[in-house]
């Protein structure tokens, strides 16, 4: 049997890029090639692997959950339309940590329904972050479990902003990255980000930053949990 994955000359990253850069009038057919293989080819092969290892983490789901079992996906749009969403989003991404959290969330709608309308605003939201949003955002969510946050902020009081350039030095000092991070946060309504320099207690410097939407969105590119529900 033909392995489902392999390279095919008629693949539609190849196609379109044949076709685009072949429509440019100086443009000749071994720089056409030459793209194609660039990009075209690594391309598909981000596609192909990340297909594989999502269809294997799913299969891997199965022994604890009957939602994931291939009679049950095969009714679940969800999940059809987030694996086909997140496929076609990850080809365009160089990050296998982001290419992580896509499968998690092709897993997680596997597994537990979701409102439809969520969905696509949690898929539009992991477009647009980095994983240094989402690590960010999840300190940001729990601060207490976070071993240089309470460390810092025990008998202490001052504000938030200490807290975070405990935890992050490194990004503190790359103010601009930084500001970007946390106006992107802020306007995706997934934490509040206007109160870093507030002045807190010891105690309300631990409190959440993040937003009922930003902990859901967690939530749904976490890593699965195990247990079967």
């Amino acid at each position: 049997m033909d392995d489902a994955f392999k390279n095919k000359p008629e693949d539609f990253i190849n196609r379109g890029l044949r076709a685009s850069v072949g429509a440019l009038p100086v443009i000749g057919g071994s720089l056409v090639e030459f793209l194609a293989f660039v990009i075209g080819d690594p391309s598909q092969e981000r596609r192909d692997d990340f297909m594989k290892e999502t269809l294997q983490r799913v299969m891997g789901l199965e022994a604890n959950f009957e939602q994931a079992r291939a009679e049950a996906l095969r009714a679940n749009e969800q999940f059809q339309a987030t694996f086909i969403q997140a496929t076609r989003l990850a080809v365009t991404t160089a990050s296998e940590e982001k290419r992580r959290l896509f499968q998690n969330a092709i897993l997680n709608t596997a597994i537990e329904p979701v409102e439809e309308y969520m969905r696509q605003a949690y898929m539009r939201t992991l477009d647009e972050l980095s994983t240094t949003h989402v690590v960010f955002l999840t300190f940001l969510a729990n601060p207490k479990g976070n071993e240089m946050a309470v460390k810092t902020a025990k008998n202490m009081m001052g504000s938030f902003s200490h807290i975070i350039e405990a935890v992050f030095p490194e990004l503190v000092k790359n103010k601009a990255l930084f500001e970007l991070i946390s106006a992107d946060l802020q306007r995706l309504g997934l934490a509040n980000t206007t109160s870093f320099n507030a002045m807190a207690t010891s105690r309300g410097l631990l409190e959440t930053r993040a937003t009922d939407y930003g902990r859901s969105f967690l939530k749904f590119v976490a890593e699965p949990e195990l247990a079967g529900r």
